[in-house]
């Protein structure tokens, strides 16, 4: 394939396997082919919507969409699917979330392409063709869409870290914009990455003048997309912040997961007893979303320093093990929708037992087969991934891409912590996919030298 070609091939052919998937599922269950544990919700809310804009009944800050849930960019696009296709909207919102991943798989190629020629093709084939990802764009979910923007803003800053320029810096800027319209979460390693090339480059006794002003171009092109956000929730609130939803994610996940790597506790009991807990101090929650996430934040932090510091580690490590380690056919819709017992009502002493009950006690021979091969290949992959995470700092001019890339991924690690799934793993599958194309390099010119 020549390296003209090669991205519109690797386009056609990711989004061939994206939209074949999505016609079969579509066909075979309809809507539920697409839907996950929250896109019922997610849909729900934008049914809702399309009849208030039918209804002339969106006004203001309601153009942003429905609730302060769902961010703009998965708004527009679903709302105007709605208001076009009706009740075909989730199988068009797919589809276009199918174009999007394609795009994606570009912007891998593209950026292996910066960090070596040779990485190109094998990196836009690995994203084309990686389960988590086909299976994701197919999900009506937001992460395939924040994707593209993240997938963008990692290259632009690879390859300004090559060669600084207005280009590279507009794709960061743009990049995490967009991102910031899908899902806040990027924001603070957005700022980090702003200071982790101004470092970069002073080290390497190239900054000047000109790369702060491309920079700084970059950081106001962010900020003005995320504004509306900004403003809207101090509309509602009074407060300039990006995000008020972060408390009932504390109490209500978190704090339940640690307490289940303390002492076994099982998810369910440790939530219901963090809202006996919430409402025993503060009452039921009120109208002021605010006021709740505030009270929800104080007591979810009483509650972790109670558990102590050694069940919070334990609980980040085996939610970073199951992110990394499990496979995506745990939230695929014709297999998660089988006859079984989920994993957090799989009962167990500790988070090991519960998973070896979940795997090799499961009540569904079928579900429990394909997890534990799907499994197996993941760890084969994570394998040649590590082989070309060493490849990479074994080079040193590949040091600053790969630890921009290495430290993305500690960032989702770290801000996922215990909550895990195939879903919070979606981030990073860009970097790991030009990971396993150095890996794949590294073992097949090891091969040919033997």
């Amino acid at each position: 394939m020549s390296d003209r070609a090669a991205p519109a091939g690797i386009f056609v052919f990711a989004l061939a396997l994206r939209w074949g998937l999505a016609l079969l599922l579509f066909a075979f269950m309809g809507n539920d082919g697409f839907f996950g544990t929250d896109s019922r919700g997610f849909h729900g809310w934008i049914d809702e919507y399309v009849d208030r804009i039918h209804a002339g009944d969106v006004h203001g800050w309601d153009w942003l969409g429905p609730n302060v849930s769902l961010l703009p960019l998965p708004s527009w696009l679903w709302a105007m699917n709605g208001l076009i296709f009706g009740e075909f909207a989730a199988l068009a919102s797919v589809l276009c979330q199918g174009l999007l991943d394609s795009g994606t798989c570009v912007l891998a190629y593209l950026t292996a392409r910066e960090i070596d020629l040779r990485y190109a093709v094998p990196a836009g084939i690995a994203a084309a063709v990686n389960p988590t990802q086909v299976v994701m764009a197919n999900l009506y979910y937001t992460d395939p869409i924040f994707l593209y923007f993240l997938a963008l803003a990692i290259l632009g800053a690879v390859r300004w870290l090559k060669h600084p320029a207005w280009r590279a810096a507009l794709m960061i800027g743009a990049g995490f914009g967009g991102a910031m319209l899908c899902r806040v979460v990027v924001a603070p390693w957005a700022l980090f990455v702003a200071a982790y090339l101004v470092i970069v480059l002073s080290f390497q006794r190239r900054l000047q003048v000109r790369h702060l002003a491309q920079l700084l171009g970059a950081t106001l092109i962010a900020a003005a997309l995320t504004a509306p956000i900004v403003a809207r929730n101090h509309a509602n609130t009074g407060e300039w912040i990006l995000t008020t939803q972060t408390g009932s994610h504390s109490a209500f996940w978190v704090v339940p997961l640690v307490m289940q790597a303390k002492d076994g506790t099982p998810w369910e009991r440790g939530a219901a007893a963090m809202k006996q807990r919430v409402e025993a101090r503060y009452g039921p929650d009120t109208e002021d979303i605010l006021e709740n996430s505030r009270r929800h934040t104080t007591v979810a932090r009483e509650a972790l320093a109670e558990l102590g510091i050694w069940p919070v580690a334990k609980a980040w490590f085996f939610g970073a093990v199951i992110n990394l380690g499990a496979p995506v056919a745990t939230i695929f819709p014709p297999l998660a929708q089988l006859p079984r017992t989920g994993f957090f009502a799989t009962p167990g002493d500790s988070v090991p037992g519960k998973a070896f009950n979940f795997l090799f006690r499961s009540d569904n021979a079928l579900y429990a087969w394909t997890i534990l091969l799907g499994i197996l290949g993941v760890a084969a992959f994570r394998m040649v991934q590590l082989r070309g995470t060493i490849a990479l700092l074994g080079e040193r001019r590949h040091w600053p891409a790969a630890l921009l890339m290495l430290s993305w991924i500690a960032f989702i690690l770290l801000v996922s912590g215990p909550v895990a799934s195939p879903k919070y793993r979606l981030p990073i599958e860009p970097v790991l996919m030009v990971l396993l194309a150095v890996g794949y390099c590294a073992l097949r010119d090891r091969r040919r030298s033997r």
